[in-house]
């Protein structure tokens, strides 16, 4: 009976109901699809054995230009040194990812692999679904290649067959044994946008492991049970200290101050990049919750003001007080009810969008799905406001407050001043809410605009990107690799559309650090001085520059006649010029390319963005591809500048690449404007879910205050008209109506411009090329606020303009 009176009140209210629903369901969902994420990708531990336990170990060099090289990678004798010496570690293995080339279940196909030493995958204790991981036996050197491969790569290469175990497949060419298949849901590492899918032994040659200097082993420990992670730094720092020999400007030994090691727990390093981005998320759809409960809020007590007389007389012909208590209760259920079921389908909607639109912005995205105790939490925050601002109306069944009610005209309500003074404050707070994640939005839309400007040093238009890697056992010197180059430039320039084609070994504008150190000739280190280390190292051909749109600054580019048997060259660029020759040419010194020959610098080119467009370039050379004369070039991007449409040359490249090895698969097929997207695709993420949620809490907030000023004027009927038959004009009343409007914002700007004063520095850390204070931020944005508050309230203010003053008298 309480319910079906409920249902029948709210539905003879379908304003109100509709009102109040939307705004729970909106806050509801909006809380529950980003906390969702959170839970997901910052607390939720990693789907690994002991996942507390597992520590990153790192190198750094802080003294190298640009803020030092953070978080570098480990060499191999580094990493046996550090897996012989040190005593914190129960295991410690390292792996590297690369692309290799798959053959032998059907057509070839380009996959991600991870090298990884021989107890990689019993480290982090997932059982496999099938066959077994890698034994330290399979990582000895020379022992046959075998493979773990993931259950997508199973289902998509070989069907999912049973008979998978102990198959052969190729691998660059290489014979390689299948003994394992993981579970559907296993990554490692994880939070990689281009997830591995195959593991591999690294098996690295403790005789032979390599050079100091060679720093590509990301290396991950499993700490003692009772070590703690500031215990592990704290040997860290003493093996570093006791190591450190002073090798000179260019050694790699490890010292405290230019080559320490440090640890990270392996869940914070994971999601460090995104951390604070999400936690802003977070931030932001609390205050969309918030705003959506003071809306509910608002609506209740206005609703309650309005049943004042209902609950008069029915507290008058006997109802008592827990029957009162009951009825609001089961409203307020009903309310919270339908808020919840609707934000229910929102959040999943919003989660499949989320999952969509990714990009991989969010690492661990896969992981991601709706979370029932979150939604539980926030139903419950809905629940108790509905019910502690449905329960207003009981307020009126005390003695003194039913007389006054009772005395009231039939016609309407008397709203008490306390009353309207307390929801007009509400508001206030909700325009306050909506303004700083409105300046904290602004922010974000002025650096992504910013980032967007950012010169990159190529032209993008019309140019198609295409991957491919040239196996050793086809390929095993650099002369039959340049020969394969030369030959497919050749049949692709001479398709039909092409304006010119390159190759390249790397491809702008976020790519890994090289790092390498070169010799420069008659080069003297001086402390706090540049290093002999070169950032980016580019293998390309002479049509390079002309196809990426890269500008010539001084002397010449490369050119063809910079063959095999020419003189060594090298082109640098502006930033390694000015580093090294701040007042002189470089044209004519000379740099050595790991043991090869002094090359000679011929040309400088301007800067090309290598490791993130918000990034400094950081110094580069090219080196003409047919001067490799020891290590083939394996591996590289064919760059087409087209005409027309750069995907129409997609089929017609591919057909010359088959032409040439129908076993080379090509990989990472994208145009330059959407490698450069792709650089963007976090921030762009970012701004977008702010800017939604800013926009949904202004809109909350502009209903709000509009109704608000609406019950304001309805309250107000009788003091308006007498007040325009004393002679006010329409455009007195307008005035008037809108004033107290522009009060009530005016004084939640003040608070929202205090609070996004203190609050959008948390954003500094995100904001390229932007102040967290920006004040044309926040002007605009404390403008808008005022534009939609003029709006909303116009509507109120016409509609009281148009008052009969006849009319207004007689109301009562």
């Amino acid at each position: 009976m309480t319910l079906r009176f409920a249902l029948r009140i709210l539905a003879k209210n379908p304003g109100f109901t509709a009102a109040a629903v939307l705004c729970l369901a909106l806050g509801i969902g909006a809380t529950t699809a980003i906390f969702s994420v959170v839970y997901a990708v910052l607390l939720r531990p990693l789907p690994y054995a002991q996942a507390g336990r597992l520590v990153r170990v790192f190198t750094e060099f802080p003294t190298f230009p640009n803020g030092g090289l953070r978080h570098f990678w480990v060499s191999p004798p580094e990493y046996l040194e550090l897996k012989r010496d040190t005593y914190s570690w129960e295991d410690l293995q390292g792996w590297v990812n690369q692309g290799v080339n798959l053959a032998g279940s059907g057509e070839p196909v380009r996959a991600t692999a991870a090298y990884v030493t021989g107890g990689m995958l019993r480290l982090v204790g997932v059982t496999p679904l099938m066959g077994r991981v890698h034994s330290p036996e399979d990582d000895r050197p020379g022992i046959p290649e075998t493979a773990v491969i993931s259950y997508g790569l199973w289902q998509r290469a070989f069907g999912g067959v049973a008979g998978v175990l102990g198959r052969d497949i190729r691998l660059n060419g290489q014979t390689c044994t299948i003994i394992g298949v993981m579970p559907r849901s296993f990554a490692f590492p994880p939070g990689e946008l281009d997830s591995p899918e195959l593991w591999i032994p690294l098996q690295i040659d403790p005789a032979k492991p390599g050079g100091r200097g060679s720093h590509y082993l990301s290396v991950l420990g499993r700490l003692r049970p009772n070590v703690t992670l500031a215990q592990a730094s704290g040997e860290m720092d003493r093996y570093t200290q006791n190591m450190s020999h002073g090798m000179g400007a260019t050694g790699h030994s490890f010292d405290p101050k230019t080559h320490p090691i440090v640890l990270a727990g392996f869940q914070d390093e994971v999601v460090h990049g995104v951390r604070r981005a999400l936690l802003v998320l977070l931030g932001a759809v609390a205050f969309v919750l918030l705003i959506a409960c003071v809306n509910v809020a608002n609506l209740l007590l206005a609703r309650s003001e309005a049943r004042r007389r209902e609950i008069a007389v029915r507290t008058a012909i006997g109802a008592g007080l827990g029957r009162l208590l009951q009825q609001f209760v089961v409203e307020g259920l009903v309310l919270s009810s339908a808020g919840a079921l609707l934000g229910t389908l929102l959040a999943y909607g919003g989660l499949r969008v989320l999952a969509a639109t990714n990009a991989g912005s969010i690492p661990r995205a896969a992981e991601v799905s709706l979370n029932w105790p979150v939604l539980l939490v926030t139903l419950a925050v809905s629940c108790a406001t509905g019910m502690a601002f449905g329960l207003a109306p009981v307020l009126h069944a005390r003695g003194g407050v039913l007389h006054e009610a009772l005395k009231a005209g039939a016609g309407r309500a008397i709203g008490s001043l306390a009353a309207n003074r307390f929801r007009a404050a509400l508001v206030a707070g909700e325009l306050a809410l909506a303004l700083v994640l409105l300046i904290g939005s602004g922010l974000m839309v002025k650096a992504f605009w910013k980032l967007q400007e950012v010169d990159a040093g190529i032209n993008p238009a019309n140019v198609l990107t295409m991957q491919l890697s040239l196996p050793a056992a086809a390929y095993p010197d650099a002369a039959k690799a340049a020969g394969f180059w030369s030959a497919l430039l050749s049949r692709v320039r001479a398709l039909p559309g092409v304006v010119s084609a390159s190759v390249a070994s790397e491809l702008p504008p976020d790519r890994k650090i090289d790092a390498n150190d070169t010799p420069i000739e008659g080069w003297v280190y001086t402390p706090g001085g540049p290093l002999q280390n070169i950032d980016y190292w580019n293998s390309v051909d002479a049509a390079y520059f002309e196809t990426m749109g890269v500008r010539l600054i001084e002397g010449r580019l490369l050119m063809e006649r910079d063959g095999a048997d020419a003189p060594a060259v090298v082109a640098v660029n502006r930033t390694l010029a000015r580093t090294y020759w701040p007042h002189e040419s470089a044209l004519g010194h000379r740099l050595k390319l790991g043991e090869g020959e002094w090359r000679t610098i011929v040309g400088v080119v301007a800067d090309v963005k290598n490791a993130g467009l918000d990034r400094p370039s950081g110094t580069e050379l090219y080196v003409p591809y047919p001067q490799r004369r020891k290590q083939p070039m394996s591996s590289a991007y064919l760059v087409i500048r087209t005409r027309g449409e750069p995907n129409d040359l997609a089929r017609p490249a591919r057909g010359e690449i088959r032409g040439l090895d129908r076993a080379l698969p090509v990989s990472d097929l994208r145009t330059m404007d959407e490698v450069l997207s792709a650089a963007r695709s976090r921030p762009r993420f970012l701004t977008i879910l702010l800017g939604l949620f800013s926009g949904l809490s202004l809109l909350l907030a502009a209903l709000g205050l509009y109704g608000v000023i609406s019950y304001s004027v309805a309250q107000r009927t009788n003091e308006i008209g007498i007040r325009m038959a004393l002679g006010a004009q329409r455009n007195d009343v307008l005035r008037l109506v809108v004033g107290s409007g522009l009060g009530i914002a005016a004084a939640g700007a003040a608070l929202g411009a205090a609070g996004a004063f203190a609050l959008t520095r948390v954003l500094s850390g995100l904001l390229f090329g932007v102040s967290s204070v920006d004040a044309f931020t926040f002007g605009a944005m404390t403008a808008g606020l005022l534009a939609v508050t003029i709006a909303a309230c116009y509507l109120p203010a016409r509609r009281a303009s148009m008052v009969d003053p006849l009319v207004a008298l007689r109301y009562d």
